[in-house]
């Protein structure tokens, strides 16, 4: 066995929180209709992937060598058998690792039972998609009839449930979770006086795609369920001096049901945590936490390093902790608050306090101070009139849609700037205070000129790293730029003369057997919104399909892929496609376009491809 079940690991994996596959949305993956359901490509595989119809594991299986090595399906499928074996951890729990960290389960599992044609369930969440616990890990034996609701991959040669992104859908026919409390009622609209609940959190964090950030700080109201302990047991994350964070669950009654994962939390103020701070925060406490959502994969949690502990058991001491103010009052790109609007902003704050929402200040350059060769950004000052009265520091700011700048030449003083930012009133050791727009702020125009041209804020700035979006540069029979070095590319791509623009345009051939994908070169992206755009047509009279979307790269391996929605073509007239993504930080990715299996909604025949864009918004 490939896993190696009594490992240590490094870092702790995010909340094992997942979207269950009845909220996946449709289509599923379809079987071509002419086989009646029945996946006949493999000897002994049954099944479309439909909760109706469940692979078994013969197809999981041939469903997963699909994929290629490192490969992850799109969809969560359905897989139905009987326990074959379980893996145990060292106290001979049926969990991989502690049930009150992560709470999973690796099983195998085959039509008969037994070890013949067997299928890897790899880290798969109980009934109700929630943790096992030491009871619920008991009454999993050999034998039992499940069926699992997973997302699949081919791990190197071994073909199995994507860790973390599976769940045991049915137990011996019972789906109830044996005893779990069905989903709690969402409350709360996440203002101070009416927070979301952990329900109303999760909720709001799923209309996300993901890595995207919320664009404001929430509130959210709980009871401590559990909190994760670093290697030494302290409740923080990481040294208090360097992070100084804590990670912690909370529910609506401080159990583990219905719990929000509160990712790397600063403690009250927006301060970091102590040695002192850490020891106060325990199971049961009643807690508010303001910050800002995100879907880490399917994982709804709070942004890291982007909330903070706004009460504890009813204190606020040492807060910092102002109400995030209105979008309407922090300005926009087009209607940028005044230096003088953000000074007053700024000067109700108590030391170290910050806006939980970016600003937007429009000013003009009295100096630039410094430039940082590690982050490539500028320190630079502001003012409504250009001089040094009531100016505001641009703390290590970014350039144009967050361009990186090379030396402090690249700004010019009395130029007019929209910056957009968190506002701060930064303290100081010695008790001083600075009034600043915060770290990894971004110039949103300068001079009334936008990256795109016109209004600050319109348009967006075409990326230099997207390389022959126009398809006209080929070598060895591939578009330059548009084969990634990952599995992202996994579609055959000839050149075609039929273009929408200049002389040539690719062809994705199709496969009705499986879906394939027409990918860029990996490439690096600053943190921020893009749209990434293309035209796009078919190639024969009957309809085809596309959809638009990314996958981040780490070293080598693709992690979850985000798509826009399905487009259908014509072979009459070039379609422009196009969808957006946010990224949370700097983030290599691959832009994708895939072309789906047949089905009952898509074809799976050949699709040309052209002029393809990449716009920072």
């Amino acid at each position: 066995m490939k896993k190696i079940l009594y490992s240590v690991m490094a870092l702790a994996i995010a909340a094992m929180t997942f979207t269950a596959c009845e909220d996946v949305p449709e289509p599923y993956p379809m079987p071509d209709p002419s086989n009646n359901g029945e996946n006949t490509e493999v000897e002994g595989a049954t099944g479309d992937g439909s909760l109706e119809n469940p692979f078994n594991s013969v197809a999981a299986n041939a469903e997963a060598k699909k994929l290629g090595s490192g490969g992850v399906s799109e969809q969560y499928v359905y897989i139905k058998g009987k326990v074959a074996s379980i893996a145990i951890d060292k106290n001979d729990n049926v969990l991989n690792f502690d049930q009150g960290t992560y709470g999973n389960a690796s099983f195998y599992i085959s039509d008969d039972g037994t070890s013949t044609n067997q299928f890897y369930c790899y880290r798969v969440l109980y009934l109700g998609n929630k943790k096992w616990t030491k009871g619920s890990g008991d009454i999993l034996k050999v034998g039992d009839e499940v069926i699992v609701c997973a997302r699949i991959t081919l791990y190197n040669t071994t073909p199995e449930t994507q860790q973390n992104e599976g769940y045991l859908y049915s137990l011996n026919g019972k789906t109830d979770g044996g005893g779990n409390e069905p989903q709690a009622e969402a409350k709360g609209d996440g203002s101070l006086e009416n927070p979301f609940n952990a329900a109303a959190a999760t909720a709001e964090a799923q209309k996300l795609s993901s890595g995207e950030v919320s664009s404001k700080a929430f509130y959210i109201k709980g009871k401590v369920a559990s909190i994760a302990t670093d290697k030494n047991g302290n409740v923080l994350n990481f040294d208090q001096g360097t992070y100084g964070n804590a990670t912690f669950y909370l529910s609506d009654d401080g159990t583990e049901t219905n719990t929000f994962y509160c990712y790397r939390i600063l403690y009250l103020g927006n301060e970091k945590w102590t040695d002192g701070a850490g020891d106060v925060l325990k199971v049961g406490d009643d807690v508010i936490v303001c910050a800002k959502l995100t879907m880490y994969n399917s994982t709804p949690e709070t942004q890291q390093n982007e909330g903070y502990l706004y009460s504890l058991n009813g204190k606020t001491e040492r807060t910092g902790g102002q109400t995030p103010q209105p979008a309407s009052d922090l300005g926009t790109a087009e209607a940028p608050i005044t230096v003088a609007k953000a000074l007053e902003i700024i000067e109700g704050y108590e030391a170290a306090g910050a806006s939980a929402t970016d600003a937007y200040v429009k000013g003009k350059i009295v100096k630039v101070d410094s430039y940082n060769e590690k982050y490539s950004s500028l320190t630079y000052y502001i003012s409504d009139d250009g001089t040094e009265t009531k100016q505001l520091q641009v703390y290590s700011g970014k350039g144009l849609n967050g361009a990186a700048f090379a030396s402090v030449n690249d700004l010019t003083v009395g130029a007019v700037v929209v910056v957009k930012g968190q506002l701060k009133k930064y303290a100081a050791k010695d008790g001083t205070t600075t009034p600043e727009i915060n770290q990894n702020s971004q110039i949103i125009s300068i001079d009334g000129q936008s990256g795109g041209g016109g209004e600050p804020g319109g348009g967006g700035t075409t990326t230099s790293s997207l390389t022959n979006g126009d398809f006209e540069t080929w070598a060895d029979g591939l578009p330059t730029g548009w084969k990634s070095a990952s599995t992202a590319s996994s579609a055959t791509l000839t050149q075609s003369t039929d273009a929408h623009g200049g002389s040539y345009s690719c062809n994705v051939n199709g496969d009705e057997g499986s879906n394939k994908r027409l990918a860029s070169q990996e490439i690096t992206l600053a943190a921020g919104t893009y749209q990434f755009s293309f035209y796009a047509k078919a190639t024969t009279a009957d309809p085809a399909q596309v959809r638009p979307g990314h996958v981040p790269v780490a070293d080598g391996k693709v992690g979850s892929y985000a798509y826009g929605d399905y487009a259908t073509l014509t072979n009459s007239e070039w379609t422009q496609v196009s969808v957006e993504f946010t990224l949370a930080a700097e983030t290599t990715v691959c832009l994708v376009v895939m072309n789906p299996k047949k089905s009952s909604y898509s074809a799976g025949k050949d699709v040309l491809v052209d002029d393809a864009k990449l716009t920072k918004k």
